[in-house]
């Protein structure tokens, strides 16, 4: 489960005589640059393409949560107040600089850039944040991960420039959460409740205030054309092109054909296809870790986890090294932390993954463990230490709960695989907390905060805290990492909390999982960070280069 959750024109070229044809050969695209609502023919220009599955439906970001391709269009043509480095640190994106912070936190007042402009050359104001909130209010706003934030949220526009935001309570995670969003124009859309826009031809002519404008769209393909009069500078690609498959193993067979420069898989493929990628010439391909924790959840209130020396043998018994290289297939990054590798939030010193057999059985002999003489199998009080790993019927849990049974073997541990569709999953045993163990993927998004997790307060059908888990300590470093905004409390908050995971073991942090991006050898300036959505990999494309 992927919770909290949180999460598109063919290429047109302009081809002169001999001259084009050999730029092309080179790599190098003829193309036309879009100026205001001019184009342009510019000799040389420098066209970045990509092959990505799936296809757009509406390039609007209130409706970009329901389909990736539409978020990285959104990611492209829109700006939001501020936005997610690769790190997790959140930065000025419309917003002049990161916003002042009052009332013990429960006030931002960003400062809107001056050189903000629409891609009509319209002024970006305060009345355009004013607007898209609305939008995100409008009762008939059907996103509740991306509406939650601005729950009994007010705003204020003292003047053109200037946002004053006033939430219920203090709230660190609202900037990386719910400041992102993209801005929409008042101008063009004012008036329009979300039920019209749903429907309105403006998500197929999107006018945005991002690093790129929308050129062409059709079924086959997105083709997007530099901004330059973009306020955090001339994005130094000309034009970029998104090119639309049915499926991975299709974007995959296209991309290996020649028919794009670069490539975007969400997750695992088979090795077979991962060999083929990484066969094509003059490519780069990186794997990136995703803000989605494959976690091995304990029922706190079973009589088998109760006991925190029987989790961390558990976690001991785990080699995660062994399910990242042959269930994700190495598309993923070996973890046993709750704060997710690679954020800002993230201590690598205080993140213990590696297995150690000797000690989980000395952990399990001090619970009371001991192996049967003629089964071997652990007892402790005429009860054998078996159990059931439910999981959803998607392959990579259901290989992974199995991979994780045959790990805990070896210490006279049986636990066996129970699979069934995701909504009976949730429905009858992880909403009940009727479960021993399950394989779920946890979405952690943008920000380090585990409140919804891991804080008591969220015990109980209608909250998340899956694995029944209250501890005072943890409760008190979650809440002072959520409401303060000095980065110095949050970080300490967060590396206590490692600590402390490791020596409790809620549950089991399995590894972190990954996605894969291709980029040619040319393009420079394009190395993705923490992938936190797919559009992601876009966050500095304005600095991209040939």
């Amino acid at each position: 489960m992927e919770a909290d959750g949180r999460a598109r024109s063919r290429l047109a070229f302009v081809v002169i005589g001999s001259i084009a044809a050999a730029m092309l050969a080179a790599g190098i695209a003829l193309g036309l640059r879009v100026s205001g609502n001019e184009s342009v023919v510019l000799p040389g220009a420098v066209t970045y393409s990509e092959a990505v599955a799936g296809t757009w439906q509406r390039v609007n970001p209130l409706f970009a949560g329901a389909n990736e391709v539409d978020a990285d269009l959104s990611a492209l043509v829109f700006s939001g107040l501020v936005r997610v480095a690769k790190d997790g640190k959140v930065i000025p994106d419309l917003a002049a600089d990161l916003p002042e912070v009052s009332d013990g936190g429960a006030t931002y007042t960003f400062r809107i850039r001056a050189n903000a402009r629409w891609h009509d050359g319209a002024p970006v104001t305060s009345r355009d944040v004013a607007f898209t909130v609305r939008l995100l209010q409008d009762p008939d706003f059907d996103d509740p991960a991306m509406a939650e934030g601005w729950n009994g949220v007010t705003v204020e526009t003292p003047d053109v420039s200037t946002v004053v935001v006033r939430l219920r309570q203090p709230s660190a995670p609202f900037l990386a959460r719910s400041a992102t969003v993209g801005i929409l124009p008042e101008h063009l859309l004012g008036g329009k409740g979300v039920q019209a826009l749903e429907s309105d031809p403006f998500n197929a002519r999107p006018v945005g205030s991002g690093p790129y404008r929308l050129e062409s769209l059709d079924a086959q393909a997105a083709t997007l054309a530099a901004n330059t009069s973009y306020h955090l500078g001339r994005p130094g690609i000309d034009r970029i092109v998104l090119r639309f498959y049915p499926d991975e193993p299709q974007a995959i067979r296209a991309f290996a054909a020649g028919e794009t420069d670069g490539l975007y898989l969400r997750g695992p493929r088979t090795r077979a296809e991962l060999d083929e990628v990484r066969g094509v010439g003059g490519k780069s391909v990186r794997v990136v870790t995703r803000p989605v924790l494959a976690m091995l959840y304990l029922n706190n209130s079973n009589s088998l986890f109760r006991d925190e020396r029987v989790r961390q043998a558990l976690s001991l018994a785990v080699d995660r090294k062994q399910l990242v290289d042959e269930v994700f297939q190495g598309v993923g990054k070996v973890t046993a932390s709750p704060v997710v590798p690679g954020t800002w939030a993230y201590d690598a010193d205080r993140d213990t993954s590696a297995p150690d057999l000797s000690r989980a059985r000395i952990l399990l002999q001090e619970a009371g463990w001991t192996p049967h003489p003629t089964t071997g199998i652990l007892v402790r009080q005429g009860q054998e230490f078996r159990f059931t790993i439910r999981t959803d019927n998607a392959p990579e849990r259901v290989a992974l709960a199995n991979a994780v049974a045959r790990q805990l073997e070896p210490l006279g541990i049986r636990a066996t695989v129970a699979s069934t569709t995701f909504s009976v999953l949730r429905r009858d045993f992880l909403q009940e907390r009727k479960y021993e163990a399950a394989v779920v993927f946890w979405d952690q998004g943008p920000d380090p905060d585990l409140y919804f997790g891991w804080h008591s307060s969220q015990l109980g059908a209608a909250g998340l805290n899956l694995a029944n888990f209250e501890d005072a300590v943890v409760d008190e470093l979650i809440a002072r990492g959520r409401t303060s905004t000095d980065p110095e409390v949050r970080l300490d908050s967060y590396r206590q909390l490692q600590d402390v995971w490791q020596g409790i073991q809620p549950s089991l942090v399995l590894g972190a999982t990954g996605a894969v991006v291709v980029h040619p050898n040319w393009l420079r300036d394009a190395e993705p960070g923490v992938l936190f959505t797919s559009a992601s990999r876009f966050v500095d494309v304005h600095r991209w280069r040939r």
